[in-house]
């Protein structure tokens, strides 16, 4: 089939550089000749991300920033992620290095709205979701990659739901001709040399780093790539086989991780779950704690004869893995085969094996109470040094593992998808047709080692006599008191947990597009473009956990792990119109408008409509080009977020009315349940780490957007190509809790939402993070989720790329950037006090991260046989303020924000014969990650840094490729 032909056929090359910029991507092994251009006067058709309708001339009204496969190659990008979050649009996400939490897999997410609210697309087609109902891209091979498209701005007209933020569709090269066979490795190095971090841990008495680190953190891969043509060229197959793996790397390594400091004072801190254990003492008479102050409540430790006062804090930093260690093997088949122009069937499949491993501080007792007798000569004069004048004690344990070893989990996930379909052209017309069928699964088996049960721990410290506590199958006295442990004690304390999560994505799918055979008259004989088409889409998710994981009973898991076995199906029925309005040969040369629409039957969230439509517009010889777009977007809820049971768990860092000076009035704590008689006594958690009540809502609704963007793309020169473009999304309904601070505060502020706090009263303590996630009767705040936030994001991108002969070879550079004007959140609708803004700054309290610019530019050198590439990453500086603007004083020793950081990168690549070899650098000035403190937990960040920044170091890296 051929469309039709035109004079503005060559405006494809204008459109394609207009919309997405190919950053430094004219470079390769075999450098072009000087005077060779490309040229699209070969193009019959052109798809495009963010249509269905296939068209030579029609210009998209979104914007698109292109990456192409020479960066993955260019700077030693082993997995998709490793590049694509690099770009400004997208977060700065970088999966192995997300230790605790994290999604246990890589995560794609634009304009920091969560990768919920981002498409993942393969080859325009959806990936199956994780373990978290997040898409997964390691199935996706970075030896197969073509190019990358990013679309900024919604696409839920065209794609079905979750298109919010925007769209990444990860295009693979089915047209692959020979055998391509890569073998790489990588490895970090930093020089630790930071002086004044490295005395905070000599005055805490901890180790760490100094000097070269040598290579840690080494990667390897492999990757085979072999593709054809058959049948008299009728039919192309190519298939592939990757293998990735890499290395531990701990915080121990570095200076700046090697021990935990207090983000508001130049301290190491820790975890007051230490070693030698600590015991928080109190009166029990009657039955019951005799409340604080009456009852002692003070902390003691063992001293080798008898109790004393003490708080010990315990390192938990340097046995935490920095980088994840992770093995993948990823493996996959395209094919097709035109029997004639009507029909050609074609066939997809990807399938990813990974093994990776997470790795955090020991478990131990987390405040588990044991009421002792005071005669007890377990306990010897522990109540005597205390103070204690009842013939009980209610004891805390708090103790860490240290016996055991840190917590392991490792992970074993297997993924799958297949596509299969048929297209072709429809009789003898301008329209063609795509029918397809999309099956994927992932499973994820998760096997958690030496977290302690809880229901063991008061049976082994007391001797496994106890009639109270009784005892276990191996039990064995757990010597806390006199710090005297063995290593079987320790062992019969811990378990063995395992969680199984299933899901499967299903789609079917039918398109037909061409042209209706009519056309405005203005149009020069260009006729409108159609698209019809429907889907239907299923997903399930189940997931499956032993007994104890279930019952909340592993000390170091926070929460219990429960059940979940749902499913949801939707119908979609979509229309795309491209109408070329005009078509001259004046200053004023095009303008073209699209439109579409899809009505969704959803089963879990009902019905509804999504919608777009967009202007382009070109002029001074297709030299220039004026776009704009409007999609209305959704988001459905998930279906853990309709579905996951309420329960209770580690979900707030600060209780408000803690701590000896509260920041509030004993009147205002008052109305969170705190008696006047306890304020200033309520003890903060040492973590940061408090209860809440979470899961699910099943009276959820879709969240609603509406994304906006406005632009220019001009070629004022030959082979200069810039583009700008302005966006705006605006997310209502968002699903979110109303937040554990906000309804703290606007319960002492507004006597609003007061009833959503739990204080646990029985010790006298009224705390809200003390006792046990299973108990209910624990102190914690309500925060399910609702549809009731708001989020806005507001920014330009800046995308340029000029190319051009120097000397004996071509210089291409690029740029593509991004600053961001609003970076919008209002927790709860209607209550402007949970607004806030968090552009350009960093902070706790809100969670900030928003560089208000960021950019990757780069200047890429091609002659002969040679190729050299210099790349420029720039993230801009973030102030330590409030979102009212006011300057942060109790983080002041660390500045007043965030300074800007530029990384460096260098690689060269030189072809022998059949061989591509490519050295390089990145960070070449071995910049170290922002410090910024890490101990009050709520940085979300790992290791006293923030996300997204190059973490560990210089990062040096090398490959040969060859073809045949």
């Amino acid at each position: 089939m051929k469309l039709k032909r035109n004079k503005l056929r060559d405006a494809i090359a204008f459109s394609l550089a207009a919309s997405a910029v190919v950053l430094a991507g004219t470079g390769s092994a075999l450098a072009q000749d000087a005077a060779e251009q490309p040229t699209a006067t070969s193009l019959d058709t052109v798809t495009v991300t963010g249509t269905r309708i296939k068209s030579q001339t029609f210009t998209s009204s979104s914007p698109i920033t292109e990456i192409d496969a020479e960066e993955f190659k260019a700077f030693g990008a082993t997995t998709v992620e490793d590049l694509v979050n690099q770009y400004p649009q997208l977060d700065m996400s970088f999966d192995n290095f997300q230790n605790n939490p994290s999604y246990g897999h890589a995560t794609i997410s634009m304009r920091g709205l969560g990768p919920q609210r981002t498409l993942t697309l393969v080859n325009g087609r959806r990936l199956p979701a994780s373990r978290n109902e997040i898409t997964d891209p390691s199935i996706v091979p970075a030896a197969m990659i073509k190019r990358v498209d990013i679309l900024s701005g919604g696409a839920s007209a065209v794609y079905g739901a979750d298109a919010v933020a925007g769209v990444v569709n990860f295009i693979l090269d089915d047209k692959f001709e020979g055998v391509s066979v890569n073998f790489g490795w990588s490895a970090y190095q930093h020089d630790n040399d930071n002086k004044e971090i490295q005395a905070l841990n000599e005055e805490a008495g901890f180790p760490y780093p100094t000097g070269n680190s040598g290579f840690d953190g080494i990667s390897k891969n492999a990757d085979i790539v072999v593709g054809g043509s058959f049948g008299d060229t009728a039919g192309h197959a190519v298939g592939w086989l990757t293998w990735r793996e890499n290395d531990a790397l701990f915080h121990s390594q570095r200076d700046y991780s090697a021990c935990s400091v207090w983000y508001d004072e130049p301290l190491c801190g820790g975890s007051g779950t230490a070693d030698p254990g600590r015991f928080t003492v109190n009166e029990y008479v009657n039955g019951a704690v005799r409340p604080w102050p009456t009852g002692t409540n003070a902390n003691y430790v063992w001293n080798g004869s008898g109790y004393e006062n003490g708080f010990p804090l315990y390192n938990y930093a340097p046995v935490n893995f920095f980088q994840r260690p992770d093995k993948r093997v990823t493996a996959g088949f395209m094919g097709s085969y035109e029997i004639n122009e009507h029909f050609e069937p074609y066939i997809e499949a990807l399938f990813l094996e990974r093994r990776s491993d997470m790795q955090i501080a020991e478990s131990g007792a987390f405040g588990v109470p044991v009421v002792v007798a005071c005669d007890n000569p377990l306990i010897g004069s522990l109540c005597a040094d205390a103070g204690v004048t009842t013939d009980q004690t209610q004891v805390t344990l708090w103790k860490r593992n240290v016996e055991g070893g840190p917590r392991i989990t490792s992970s074993d996930d297997t993924s799958y998808r297949f596509v299969a379909g048929l297209r072709g052209a429809w009789f003898d017309s301008s329209w063609s047709y795509d029918v397809s069928a999309t099956f994927g699964r992932t499973k994820t088996t998760s096997i958690g080692k030496n977290d302690f049960l809880i229901t063991r721990i008061a049976a082994g410290a007391l001797g496994c006599t106890d009639p109270v506590y009784g005892t276990f199958p191996g039990c064995s006295l757990y010597d806390v008191w006199n710090d005297n442990i063995s290593q079987e004690a320790a062992d019969a304390l811990a378990g063995t947990s395992f969680g199984i999560y299933k899901t499967s994505y299903s789609a079917l799918s039918a398109v037909a597009d061409g042209y209706i055979g009519w056309g405005f008259p203005s149009a020069d004989g260009e006729e409108i473009g159609l698209a019809v088409g429907m889907e239907r889409r299923k997903y399930t998710f189940a997931t499956e956990y032993d007994g104890d994981s279930a019952a909340g009973n592993f000390a170091g898991a926070g929460a219990a792990d429960l059940p979940v076995n749902a499913s949801n199906t939707v119908n979609d029925f979509f229309l795309e119109a491209a109408l070329p309005i005009y078509v001259g040969d004046g200053a004023f040369n095009r303008l073209d408008a699209s439109l579409g629409y899809r009505y969704s039957d959803d089963e879990t969230s009902g019905n509804y409509d999504t919608y777009k439509a967009g202007l382009s517009s070109s002029f001074l010889d297709n030299k220039l080009l004026v776009r704009a777009g409007y999609n209305r977007a959704v988001r459905a809820p998930s279906l853990n977020n309709l579905y996951y049971t309420q329960r209770i768990a580690l979900g707030g860092n600060a209780d408000l009315c803690s701590g000896p000076n509260p920041a509030y009035t004993a009147e205002q704590c008052a109305r969170t349940g705190l008696p006047t008689s306890a304020y200033g006594h309520v003890p903060p958690s040492p973590a940061n780490q408090y209860y809440a009540l979470l899961g699910g809502n099943p009276s959820l609704e879709p969240e609603t957007a509406d994304t906006y963007t406005v632009g220019f793309a001009i070629e004022p020169i030959e082979n200069l190509n810039l583009a700008l473009d302005w966006y705006n999304i605006e997310i209502k309904g968002a699903i979110a809790g109303i937040g554990y601070d906000n309804i703290q505060i606007l319960c002492m502020e507004q006597e609003l939402y007061c009833d959503r706090i739990n204080r646990d009263g029985r010790a006298g303590q009224y705390d809200l993070w003390i006792g046990l996630a299973s108990d209910p009767q624990s102190g914690h705040i309500i925060n399910t989720p609702g549809n009731i936030g708001v989020y806005e994001r507001t920014g330009i991108d800046l995308t340029a790329s000029y190319s051009f002969n120097l000397g004996p070879g071509r210089l291409a550079t690029s740029l593509a950037g991004s600053y961001v004007l609003k970076d919008f959140t209002q927790t709860l609708a209607g209550e402007p006090s949970t607004a806030y803004d968090c552009k350009g700054l960093v902070n706790t309290a809100q969670a900030c991260q928003s560089p208000k610019w960021r950019h990757v530019a780069s200047a890429r050198y091609s002659w002969d046989r040679y190729s050299a590439t210099l790349r420029w990453r720039h993230v801009g500086g973030m102030d330590y303020k409030d979102v009212d603007g006011n300057q942060l004083s109790d983080i002041i020793w660390l500045g007043n924000g965030v300074s800007s950081y530029n990384y460096l990168d260098l690689s060269g690549s030189a072809s022998i014969g059949s061989a591509l070899l490519t050295l390089g650098v990145n960070n070449v000035l071995d910049k170290a990650p922002p410090f910024v403190g890490d101990a009050e937990g709520t940085w979300d960040g790992n290791a006293n840094t923030l996300p997204g920044y190059d973490a560990v170091g210089r990062y040096v890296f090398g490959s040969i490729e060859l073809k045949f």
